[in-house]
């Protein structure tokens, strides 16, 4: 059975730090230039392609992004990068906010 296919959609899923992601393994370079259009001025770095578990919130979320192995019950794929994760200037250097 082949992979299913993700559009990429990039969202910020961060509350303490900015974070973004797409669900499904995208690209890298691609995602990134994405990223980093979507959320100028934010210094997006450390892309990695990760499985997400989705579970209920708390308090003012609706629900929580976890970040689990593959092969965990309910598991998806993602790409990821976080605020100041590695050669976040490489990836910022032409988009200024």
């Amino acid at each position: 059975m082949p992979a299913k296919q993700y559009p990429l959609d990039v969202q910020s899923v961060g509350s303490d730090m900015y974070i973004a992601m797409s669900k499904g393994h995208h690209d890298i370079e691609e995602f990134m230039k994405a990223a980093v259009a979507e959320h100028p001025g934010l210094s997006l770095g450390g892309p990695a392609h990760v499985w997400v578990k989705t579970t209920p919130g708390n308090g003012t979320y609706d629900c929580m992004y976890n970040i689990v192995q593959q092969g965990v019950r309910g598991a998806w794929p993602a790409t990821y990068c976080w605020e100041f994760g590695e050669d976040y200037k490489r990836y910022n250097a032409e988009v200024q906010p």
